[in-house]
């Protein structure tokens, strides 16, 4: 699981200036990016990106049957 928790600590490109701009071009830009998130051509994207975290093989642990 290491592998997989490390590839999502990764930050996106634009780093921490894309969620957070500066400016009021950028902050418009990360909000109408957020509108589209929504919408059909992103909405599959995004399903996919959110998809991966059932690739996932965890162990089984099983616990002793409780009395």
């Amino acid at each position: 699981m290491r592998p997989y928790v490390t590839k999502a600590q990764e930050l996106p490109p634009g780093g921490v200036r894309g969620y957070a701009p500066r400016g009021a071009p950028g902050i418009r830009l990360r909000a109408a990016s957020i509108r589209w998130m929504n919408r059909p051509p992103m909405r599959g994207l995004l399903a996919a990106q959110f998809a991966k975290a059932g690739d996932i093989e965890l162990p089984d642990y099983r616990h002793p049957a409780r009395a």
